[in-house]
Formats: structure tokens, C-alpha cells, sequence
């Protein structure tokens, strides 16, 4: 199956930043969006939404995902994808994202 034939349905946006071998990692989670801003903005990382909670992680854990923390995508979006602050800039990374879900 290649991405064109999975819709959207088929791939649930509440879980797409997140999958069950991420739980080696240290995540910083939070069950409020504000919280996990500031954790981000004072320490750094990458804020990803999951179902209603959100986590801090730091660049393996986007590697680990499938995409390049190095993604110039990532500044764009203030590295935020709960709200983003480049919708292009999101799009691109969402889409990526979902090309990986739907090959696995």
C-alpha cells in the first residue's frame, strides 16, 4: 500500500506524532498544551500532541518518528506541532509524517 491509497480515515491524527517504541525514551508529558509550551520554550525540544496530552522530546525522539530533527520545517513551526506557527511549514512535516505511518 503507498500513501495515496491510505486515506485519511485510515490514519488517526490524534496519535500521528507518537508510536509504542518511543517509550525508551524520556518524554516530558502534559495533560495542559500551556504547560508544555513553557517546558519547551525554557528547556527546549520538540512539542508533540498525543490524544488530549501532549510531550516534550528531544531530536532522537524525532528521528525515531522517521523525520530529521534538522528539518528547517521545525524553526518554521517554532517547534510546535500542537500549534503551529507556519501552517505551510507544518503541512510539510504533517505530510512526511503521515508518508511514514501509512508505509509501515
Amino acid at each position: 500500500m503507498n500513501f495515496r491509497e491510505v486515506s485519511m480515515n485510515e490514519i488517526d491524527l490524534s496519535t500521528l506524532w507518537y508510536q509504542t517504541n518511543l517509550d525508551i525514551f524520556l518524554n516530558r508529558w502534559f495533560s495542559n498544551y500551556e504547560d508544555a509550551r513553557r517546558a519547551r520554550e525554557a528547556e527546549g525540544g520538540f512539542l508533540l500532541p498525543y490524544k488530549h496530552h501532549f510531550f516534550v522530546c528531544k531530536g532522537e525522539v524525532i528521528r525515531a518518528l522517521g523525520l530529521e530533527p534538522d528539518d528547517p520545517d521545525w524553526e518554521k513551526i517554532e517547534w510546535d506541532c500542537a500549534r503551529p506557527e507556519d501552517m505551510g511549514a507544518f503541512q510539510r512535516l504533517r505530510e512526511k509524517r503521515e508518508r511514514i505511518v501509512a508505509d509501515q
